[in-house]
């Protein structure tokens, strides 16, 4: 299951450190900068690309890695190795900008060239970048939706009353004493449907219900 991390809603004050998650450098998937209060640190801002700690860029990063790993039809990027002096595109930050965009001419004895195939990072040209990235951004924003819910990450001790989001019945809650040998329940807990408190399953369900019919009440 995902564990929670959090980007930043609101700008850092001036040279306030904070963790970009990039492609630029495979294999962490971050860098660190201070804030300078730029055009591009804003667009970053609003793609969820900005942390403010390590743990929390991390547990980004290995979301967006699974994500990919599990997106390969939607996300269309190359899966076998180029022919050499194929030119391969490829997203510095994958944030869809610009200035993100760069290519190389693939080198089967290049350790990064590798490594950015091995990542699923390679494209065959730049518009499939910059698609690619915008189904990131938005992979990010539903999952910094979701997490705010305040779900169980942790499987429950056996007997725990927890709730969960059911629409069968006119609360739109249903709770429950946790059963680890249930299957129903540890599908829930893998996918975040599980709550340990009513209001933060009920605040889930409503806001679910409002995906499909916008006249739900708040």
């Amino acid at each position: 299951m995902t564990k929670k991390f959090k980007s930043l809603k609101k700008a850092p004050k001036k040279n306030q450190t904070y963790f970009l998650l990039t492609f630029r450098r495979s294999r962490n998937s971050y860098v660190k900068f201070t804030w300078a209060d730029t055009e591009i640190e804003h667009h970053w801002l609003k793609s969820y690309r900005i942390y403010s700690t390590i743990k929390d860029v991390k547990r980004a990063a290995k979301f967006v890695k699974d994500f990919i790993k599990s997106h390969k039809e939607q996300l269309n990027y190359i899966t076998s190795e180029p022919k050499p002096e194929t030119k391969v595109w490829y997203g510095i930050d994958m944030d869809g900008t610009s200035n993100d965009l760069g290519h190389f001419f693939f080198d089967p004895s290049n350790e990064y060239h590798q490594l950015s195939l091995k990542l699923d990072l390679l494209y065959n040209n730049p518009r499939m970048v910059q698609k690619a990235s915008k189904i990131i951004t938005k992979a990010l924003d539903m999952e910094q939706k979701r997490l705010k819910y305040k779900f169980l990450t942790e499987t429950p001790k056996s007997g725990t009353i927890v709730y969960y989001p059911h629409f069968g019945v006119e609360s739109g809650v249903e709770g429950w004493e946790y059963d680890p040998d249930a299957p129903e329940f540890v599908r829930y807990l893998k996918l975040g449907l599980l709550f340990s408190k009513k209001k933060h399953a009920l605040r889930a369900s409503i806001d679910m219900l409002k995906q499909i019919n916008s006249t739900i009440p708040k």
